[in-house]
């Protein structure tokens, strides 16, 4: 009989317990980023979408930069490069770091990479989340229209 209610007690507190932590558990939120980047490198602004802005948990503009870039030429039709890329928020609020392993193709200029957030600053310290990236060759070799699309917490 004790036994049983001992069980009993030690199911509710678990049960409270996972209850609890679900609803402290930050919701990814979709977040969708366009830029217009420059082959040659530089600063480029950004321009962030989705309920992950309209909830305030990142911003809505700012400036991008590759900060390290590494790749490796295949004899096929792809090159891997591995890319960091720092966001920086026009509005102060920080700043955040993705990583991504971008596979190029040679031919068509395309690029598809997954993306993960590694580090932030300041309201991004602490952030968190990873998706996709979209890249279209708007100038072949010189400008393409990269698109991240994702969720973030």
């Amino acid at each position: 009989m004790i036994k049983k209610k001992l069980y009993a007690v030690l199911l509710a507190v678990v049960l409270l317990a996972m209850n609890v932590s679900l609803v402290f558990a930050a919701q990814p939120l979709a977040i969708h980023i366009e830029v217009l980047e420059t082959i040659a490198g530089g600063t480029e602004p950004f321009i962030a979408s989705g309920a992950a802005v309209d909830d305030g948990l990142v911003c809505a503009t700012g400036t991008v930069v590759e900060t390290a870039a590494t790749s490796k030429e295949t004899n096929g039709p792809y090159t891997k490069l591995w890319i960091t890329k720092r966001f920086d928020c026009s509005d102060g609020s920080g700043t955040f770091d993705v990583d991504m392993v971008v596979k190029l193709n040679k031919s068509t200029g395309t690029t598809t990479a997954n993306w993960k957030v590694v580090a932030g600053t300041g309201n991004y310290a602490n952030l968190k989340g990873n998706g996709k990236l979209l890249g279209t060759p708007v100038v072949l070799g010189v400008t393409i229209f990269d698109v991240y699309d994702g969720k973030l917490h």
